[in-house]
């Protein structure tokens, strides 16, 4: 710590950057590097990346001094670190100067409510007022932060990060290293009436929620129990912040679920179904492998077929622009 109480600086040179992630590089090896940004951040002594040939004036006009790039793009005047493909090698790097969270968050701060029953790892990290419930169990390495609430019998794997003012209802499962941002709802009550006499009667939701390995959620997301049995998120979907899933949802593996989607009860996705902002569904349809779904759009039937949609109802994007088109047709 420096005296004006921050952190000291992180630096690399372009010879360490290389030797850390194993590949090539051109310019000076002894050019020290203190941070990343992006091509219009155009922050000296600061790291950046080039995909497209297309930006290489604007890169070779900043400031900034050196680039991750693919090999056949030269940046006049620049350093460059050498790989196929940059956005992974930057997002990579962009990890060596990530903030610490809360210090070393080592060991369980004094305010934290940790069941007798519970089974913690030695080196689980416990931030200010987490409640650890009956029978919960959590494995090595995972931080859990602060105000985070963790109820009866849940499971979390290793490697985990819980951020502030997350919920686990009672029975969650998370897999290794799952992700929750902050404010996340895991396992609340799906959205179950019945209607008698008039009135709505409240239908107990009995089920669980099971996160596989190497899940994020975003913040203030919610995924909802199952009525009987299981929600379930597969491993390595990526959910964005404000996402809802209902009771008894279930997702394939490497999914993305943008911003504002609303996935209804029982829905089925594939694996690699990516749904773009604000999309929705209605309940108990089948999303196949593979299927992208433009913003907005709204899935009211069954998509069997890989591909691209949008629209509402749906239809492939391709058709759905030639519609647009001819009835914006001659409009100014």
């Amino acid at each position: 710590m420096t005296n004006d109480g921050k952190l000291p600086e992180k630096r690399y040179t372009l010879a360490d950057l290389a030797a850390r992630f194993e590949v090539e590089f051109d310019g000076d090896p002894a050019l020290e590097l203190n941070g990343v940004c992006g091509i219009s951040d155009d922050v000296p002594g600061r790291l950046s990346f080039l995909s497209d040939a297309a930006q290489t004036d604007a890169a070779a006009a900043s400031r900034i001094p050196a680039f991750v790039t693919r090999r056949e793009i030269a940046v006049p005047g620049k350093a460059r670190l050498l790989h196929e493909r940059p956005d992974y090698l930057i997002a990579l790097i962009a990890g060596l100067f990530a903030p610490s969270q809360l210090g070393a968050a080592r060991g369980h701060h004094p305010s934290a409510v940790i069941a007798a029953s519970a089974t913690l790892a030695d080196d689980v990290y416990l931030g200010a007022n987490v409640v650890v419930g009956d029978g919960v169990v959590i494995g090595p390495r995972t931080r859990i932060f602060p105000n985070v609430v963790i109820m009866d019998r849940c499971r979390i794997g290793a490697d985990c990060i819980v951020y502030p003012n997350c919920t686990l209802r009672e029975d969650s499962v998370l897999g290794d290293r799952v992700v929750l941002q902050p404010g996340v709802s895991i396992g609340g009550d799906g959205y179950g009436y019945v209607q008698h006499e008039g009135r709505h009667m409240k239908i107990p939701q009995l089920g669980h929620v099971v996160l596989e390995d190497d899940v994020e959620v975003g913040a203030n997301s919610t995924i909802d129990r199952a009525r009987f049995s299981e929600t379930r998120v597969g491993r390595g979907t990526k959910i964005d912040n404000l996402v809802m899933l209902a009771h008894n949802v279930v997702t394939g593996s490497d999914c993305l679920l943008v911003s504002q989607v609303g996935v209804s009860g029982s829905t089925r996705l594939g694996n690699r179904v990516t749904l773009a902002g604000q999309v929705g569904t209605v309940g108990h349809v089948t999303i196949g492998d593979d299927v992208v779904v433009l913003g907005k759009g709204g899935v009211t039937k069954d998509v069997r077929e890989p591909g691209v949609y949008a629209g509402m109802p749906l239809k492939p994007a391709r058709l759905w622009r030639r519609a647009m088109a001819r009835l914006y047709a001659g409009l100014k």
